[in-house]
């Protein structure tokens, strides 16, 4: 993204003109720029509203040599669901640097996981997660370095949907130790990942944001979320991707829930994405907790956590975040 304007309002964010120039169709926000010799300006001024065409802009930019652009706050979400369609095209492109392609999928990504957690039942909002599953597979693919960079813009905030995001793209880092150039099922099972919270969305989230301990009464509701998401969407995803969506919970001493399967019981995937969900949780703040450093998250699910996880699965997670292949 481009750096931001020192004097530019705290209601505007950058837009990178890397982005800009790819693009095409008609755009659904409105945008921003500071003129040449007008940096000094409040606000930047107003470039082209939205629903012109993109073509117009890249003529003018093209002209001009502009080189700062902006959208307000709000048009965020308009903006993200604008390019989603064009994100292959913003991960073949040499000239856009790893980082502002991690930010570009991390945002995109984050809003088609609140969006879907608002209505699951939308096709649409399927097809955008089973889209951009897709593009974070062909990123975490096309460079060593892409799993790094996106996990280096996980929040230390915890949210349903950044949260569901995060699970993944730990969980494709794990697959990608484990089965290291095999393509098959992945998505099937990053898809999984991204949607294994999905019967959160029908909790009441008084409960899900409460700041204190929670009650038996109240934890039992919560431990209802993974049967809630394979009925949500038991119609909509393959096989693989339920097993995760039901099964995330699962311990390996079989004390975990909803069935309480046991060791070899409990899928490879389902394995996997415990171990991804349970770091990610410890590592951002909650209602209820402060965030763990790695360290001590991992510290602690290796001394406090014995049989949540198996053994082997794990030490490939350790290897993951140690930047490191397991031999």
């Amino acid at each position: 993204m481009n750096a931001k304007n020192p004097s530019c309002p705290d209601t505007f964010v950058p837009i990178s003109k890397h982005c800009l120039m790819k693009l095409y169709g008609e755009i659904a926000f409105d945008l921003y720029t500071y003129l040449p010799g007008e940096q000094h300006l409040k606000e930047p001024v107003l470039l082209m509203r939205r629903n012109c065409l993109i073509s117009k802009i890249q003529e003018i930019i093209t002209d001009s040599g502009l080189e700062q652009f902006f959208i307000k706050k709000e048009d965020l979400p308009n903006f993200h669901h604008f390019i989603e369609n064009f994100i292959y095209m913003l991960i073949e492109d040499q000239s856009i640097p790893l980082a502002e392609k991690s930010q570009i999928i991390y945002k995109c990504a984050s809003n088609v996981i609140r969006d879907i957690f608002a209505d699951p039942r939308s096709g649409e909002n399927l097809k955008r997660a089973e889209d951009i599953t897709s593009n974070i597979i062909r990123f975490a693919l096309s460079n060593d370095a892409s799993i790094p960079s996106l996990l280096q813009l996980s929040s230390h905030d915890y949210y349903t949907f950044t949260h569901c995001l995060n699970v993944a793209v730990f969980s494709v880092g794990m697959w990608q130790q484990i089965y290291p150039g095999e393509k098959e099922g992945l998505h099937e099972f990053a898809l999984g990942c991204i949607l294994h919270d999905i019967g959160k969305s029908r909790i009441d989230e008084v409960i899900l944001n409460k700041p204190g301990a929670l009650t038996s009464e109240e934890f039992s509701i919560i431990k209802k979320h993974p049967r809630y998401g394979y009925e949500l969407m038991a119609d909509s995803v393959p096989a693989p991707a339920l097993d995760v969506i039901l099964h995330h919970h699962e311990k390996h001493s079989g004390r975990g829930y909803p069935n309480g399967l046991k060791g070899d019981q409990i899928s490879e995937l389902a394995k996997i994405a415990a171990i991804a969900d349970v770091y990610d949780a410890l590592t951002t703040r909650r209602a209820y907790a402060a965030a763990r450093d790695p360290f001590k998250a991992m510290l602690t699910m290796k001394e406090e956590m014995v049989g949540h996880f198996e053994q082997e699965k794990f030490i490939f997670f350790v290897h993951l975040l140690s930047g490191k292949k397991k031999e």
